[in-house]
C-alpha cells in the first residue's frame, strides 16, 4: 500500500488526481489448495483494485466460495446470487473501463470487440 500511497500523494501533488485511474491486478490467482509438489498452481480467480476519477469506492464486487471458486452475480446489483446472475470476466472489466475513458463506442474500440455484458462496475 505504500506504493499507491505514493502514486496518489504525486498524482495530488501534480494536480492530476481527478484526471487518472489506479489499476492494481494479477493475470491469474493461485490454487486455493496445494499440488502433489507442494506448490501452488494457476487458478482462473484472482482480483483488481481500481481507484481514482469515477470509481466508487468502498466496495467489493465479486465473490468466491470457500474452495475459491466464482459466486456468480446480478447483473444489475453486482450482487452473489444462487440463481441465475452471471460469472465475472476480464472482459466485463474490459468493457466497463473503455466506458469509464469514454472510448466505449469508438471506431478504434470496434476494432477490437469485447464480448461482455456492460455492467456498472465502477458508478
Amino acid at each position: 500500500t505504500n506504493g499507491l500511497n505514493e502514486i496518489w500523494e504525486e498524482a495530488e501533488r501534480l494536480d492530476i488526481a481527478d484526471r487518472i485511474v489506479v489499476i492494481v491486478g494479477s493475470d491469474f490467482g493461485r490454487t486455493p489448495g496445494y499440488n502433489a509438489g507442494n506448490g501452488k498452481d494457476h487458478w482462473s480467480i484472482t482480483s483488481m483494485l481500481f481507484m481514482g476519477a469515477g470509481i466508487r469506492g468502498n466496495r467489493v464486487i465479486g465473490h468466491t466460495d470457500e474452495r475459491h471458486r466464482a459466486l456468480k452475480v446480478d447483473p444489475s446489483t453486482l450482487e452473489p446470487v444462487t440463481t441465475g446472475g452471471i460469472t465475472l470476466t476480464p472482459s466485463h472489466v474490459q468493457r466497463a473501463l473503455r466506458k469509464l475513458s469514454g472510448i466505449g463506442e469508438s471506431e478504434l474500440i470496434s476494432r477490437f470487440p469485447v464480448t461482455a455484458e456492460d455492467l456498472n462496475l465502477f458508478g
